[in-house]
């Protein structure tokens, strides 16, 4: 830290000591920052496969070029959300649907309810990845929104996915993958087989 207040850059500990941020501050986004670039990836990767290893379907419209690895991305986060809910503080005073809510007030921002919205989205419970998702809100919204969006979706759709895919082209499930997670969603077991080749 002394070396950033000295010389600072752009990394996300010196912005944070720039903007004067208390140390309880910075080190619990930092801790968040660390958790998030690990465990939601992990989450997504494992679960894009297995959405589209049980929607070959999906997946052969992205191997026919009609759609992309980032139309898979982008809808596999919508579906299964990833980051299901969020706490919340209340900032001021508002009623919402006859509730009232207070300064200070906890509530919980539902990812995946929103994700599935039925006004929103036609048939939200189904695995579509030429649908339009640019309604969901999978990385949160306004000041709220995922500062590793564009990493992760880097990673995944440009990356990760491809990677996979084209160097285990037989890749396939093989058993049940059960999910578990509320605020943070995803496989807890990811068995899969394919051919070693010659």
């Amino acid at each position: 830290m002394p070396d950033l207040l000295a010389n600072p850059d752009q990394s996300l500990l010196s912005v944070q000591l720039e903007a004067g941020l208390s140390p309880e501050q910075y080190r619990a986004n930092i801790k968040l920052a660390i958790s998030g670039g690990q465990n939601e990836p992990r989450d997504v990767i494992a679960g894009a496969i297995w959405a589209l290893l049980s929607h070959p379907d999906q997946l052969e419209l992205i191997r026919e070029g009609t759609h992309s690895w980032m139309d898979a991305f982008e809808e596999y986060s919508r579906w299964m959300s990833p980051i299901g809910m969020s706490p919340r503080r209340v900032a001021k005073a508002h009623t919402l649907h006859g509730v009232s809510l207070s300064p200070d007030d906890r509530v919980f921002f539902m990812f995946g309810a929103g994700n599935r919205d039925e006004t929103v989205f036609s048939d939200p419970d189904r695995f579509d990845i030429t649908r339009d998702y640019s309604a969901a809100i999978s990385f949160g919204a306004g000041p709220h929104f995922c500062a590793g969006a564009w990493a992760a979706r880097c990673l995944i759709a440009e990356v990760a996915l491809p990677m996979i895919f084209e160097r285990l082209p037989d890749l396939r499930l093989d058993g049940p993958v059960p999910f578990g997670g509320w605020a943070f969603r995803g496989p807890l077991s990811m068995p899969v087989a394919w051919s070693t080749g010659t």
